[in-house]
């Protein structure tokens, strides 16, 4: 029998062995069985769970004190007792595999059924033991061999035995059994208890009591209707009858989960396809079902809480072997203790403004078809928005969040030629330049800030004064107007409503000379940082520099790929752009002489100069330009 998930061969070998055993006399066997098919006498039976036999201390009979070292051992005795075990029990002491003859002897002509579960488990622990110059496995397949061909030539024996997919936990042996017995193909008949279409109804049936069909057709109506309405990439298919059929199936589970579960994770050979699958389904929807205030239309990929519910986080990074995929969740997608992780803190900009935890669903998706790393991990972009698209939600959401997660992300890659996202367990380069940037101090930052600032609003239309720390730094003179720029380490400003800083007002109505009040004052401008964008310019300025250092570094560029160098070249180039960007626009208060009781009780009035973008600073040497724009537009009353 092979056994695709949840494929019932448990059940399939327990109603096998009842069968011999009681025959027609099994109550209620006439509802799923042909009874003239049924032996109407008991029958020899043996059946081996093979995951409970020892071949190092071996299966100890109690009620005749006989123990047997192997297969064919405890085979025997199942069969015909203390009689039938003594006929092999040299061959059973010694692990070496027996021949037909004696096997013969053994069933002797009776009708027998002889089943074996999960060989593949039992061959893992016979390559321990060693037997003459080979081990044990070498004889096990010896006798399968054996006990084939004695199925094969007589009419009175049928040998059932179960081997799971290549993929499972021992897919290593079970690949190997298949290759050394492929020469009885043609003697064998290979049952499949359950066909892929029965594995939604296999798994519904063990996690629900019932489900409504009026629930699950009036579903895939709706999310056919979805599908063929969106406009973005979606793969081939999804929009047609037969995947909508698919959904109805599934029900309540998405389509794309069951495939990423059974096919995708599945192939991770410490999975255990129906086990580990079916505890998953469980305790997702145990989560799912303690949180009431969660409408959910069908449970896809982002609804399992990886990082939130402990034993599924283990169960997908520590019992796969992937221990340092606990660490990608903890940085970007989810963090119980200490700081958020980046999908988190985006998450609240998405919760404000009523929508769901997007950033959330987006990076639990791409990591859950990551798990598997090598060429097979990610995701690309059509199978992700097929995945995430909700009725009822615009799935527009993607685009953005990708855009933004892939922008502070420490171990997401997402490529935007292939499509292909997926979270790696080696830090990318925001991670790299993240460690850096924790090492260059606010101090160091906001030097490089005054170096730029200096730069950018160098004298040309107006005489500059920079940082004046008291009313004697600016001359009292008939001259040319005076662009006072303040540190943002004397004064800043939080809101627009604000009046002039103390340390402006001193400057505009004080000349530093004891007594003496400032004649020329209308010929003073003020330029004032505002705080919040001030922030925003700095921690610009401390991550330029960290890429900076990076790449002034030759020891840390070895340790970089080509592609890693590229990508911090590029990101410098931008962030060059940022950094000037972000402090023009935190230089965005001016203070001009007014005569406006109302407006200016103090003299100066408060003016905030529009905020500016890339396209507004690249390729200007001096931001006097935008300061005369605005003081021409004042003049002429336009921003009255």
């Amino acid at each position: 029998m092979e056994t695709s998930f949840a494929g019932g061969k448990t059940h399939d070998e327990i109603a096998l062995w009842h069968i011999a055993k009681h025959g027609r006399e099994i109550p209620g066997l006439d509802r799923f069985a042909n009874l003239n098919l049924i032996p109407d006498r008991p029958i020899q039976a043996a059946a081996l769970a093979c995951q409970d036999l020892d071949p190092v201390n071996g299966v100890y009979h109690a009620d005749t004190g006989v123990t047997t070292y192997t297969l064919w051992g405890e085979i025997a005795y199942q069969i015909n007792g203390v009689a039938g075990y003594s006929l092999l029990k040299g061959s059973d002491e010694q692990q070496v595999s027996p021949g037909t003859v004696v096997l013969e002897r053994i069933i002797q002509g009776q009708p027998t059924v002889i089943i074996i579960d999960e060989i593949a488990s039992y061959l893992r622990k016979a390559k321990a033991v060693m037997v003459g110059n080979s081990n044990l496995a070498g004889q096990v397949v010896a006798f399968l061999f054996a006990l084939m061909d004695l199925a094969a030539s007589c009419n009175n024996l049928v040998f059932v035995y179960t081997l799971a997919s290549s993929t499972d936990s021992f897919g290593e042996e079970t690949t190997e059994i298949r290759e050394t017995i492929s020469a009885t193909a043609r003697q064998e008949r290979i049952i499949k208890p359950s066909t892929d279409i029965e594995i939604y109804n296999i798994v519904k049936q063990r996690m629900f009591s019932s489900i409504e069909a009026n629930a699950a057709n009036n579903a895939s109506k709706e999310y056919l209707q979805s599908y063929k309405a969106s406009r973005i990439n979606l793969p081939d298919g999804c929009k047609d009858a037969r995947y909508a059929d698919s959904i109805e199936q599934s029900y309540p589970f998405h389509p794309e989960l069951f495939n990423l579960l059974t096919k995708k994770i599945a192939s991770i050979p410490n999975f255990q396809r129906t086990r580990g699958a079916l505890r998953l389904f469980a305790r997702v929807i145990r989560y799912l079902w303690e949180d009431t205030n969660a409408w959910i239309p069908l449970i896809h990929s982002h609804h399992i809480p990886v990082g939130i519910e402990e034993e599924i986080t283990s169960d997908l990074t520590a019992r796969l072997e992937r221990p340092l995929m606990r660490i990608t969740i903890q940085a970007d997608i989810y963090n119980k203790d200490g700081r958020e992780a980046h999908a988190q803190l985006q998450d609240a900009e998405w919760k404000a403004a009523g929508k769901p935890p997007f950033s959330t669903w987006v990076a639990r998706t791409i990591f859950l078809h990551s798990i598997t790393q090598g060429i097979s991990a990610g995701i690309r972009r059509a199978e992700l928005n097929l995945s995430l698209l909700t009725p009822g939600l615009e799935i527009g959401f993607v685009d953005t969040v990708l855009e933004r997660l892939s922008e502070v992300a420490w171990y997401l890659e997402n490529d935007p030629i292939t499509t292909l996202a997926r979270f790696k367990e080696e830090p990318s380069i925001n991670k790299i330049i993240a460690e850096e940037k924790a090492q260059v101090g606010i101090t160091e930052a906001k030097d490089d800030l005054r170096s730029r600032r200096d730069t950018i609003f160098a004298e040309k239309f107006f005489k500059l004064v920079i940082a004046p720390e008291s009313p004697a730094d600016v001359d009292d003179v008939s001259d040319n107007i005076a662009l006072c720029l303040i540190d943002f380490n004397e004064a800043t400003i939080s809101v627009t409503t604000e009046g002039p800083p103390p340390m402006v007002e001193k400057i505009f109505n004080e000349t530093g000379e004891s007594g003496k009040f400032r004649t020329f004052r209308n010929r003073l401008l003020f330029l004032v940082a505002n705080k919040q964008e001030l922030d925003r310019a700095i921690d610009n300025a401390r991550e330029f520099r960290a890429i900076q250092n990076i790449l002034n570094s030759p020891n840390r560029l070895q340790d970089l790929s080509e592609n890693q160098q590229k990508q911090l070249k590029d990101k410098k180039g931008s962030l060059d752009l940022g950094v000037r960007v972000s402090l023009t626009n935190a230089y965005r208060h001016l203070f001009y002489p007014a005569n406006d009781p109302v407006k200016a009780p103090k003299g100066l009035m408060h003016y905030t100069l529009p905020a500016q973008d890339s396209s507004d600073v690249k390729g200007k040497n001096n931001q006097q330009d935008v300061i005369l724009n605005a003081r021409v537009s004042i003049a002429s009353g336009s921003y009255r």
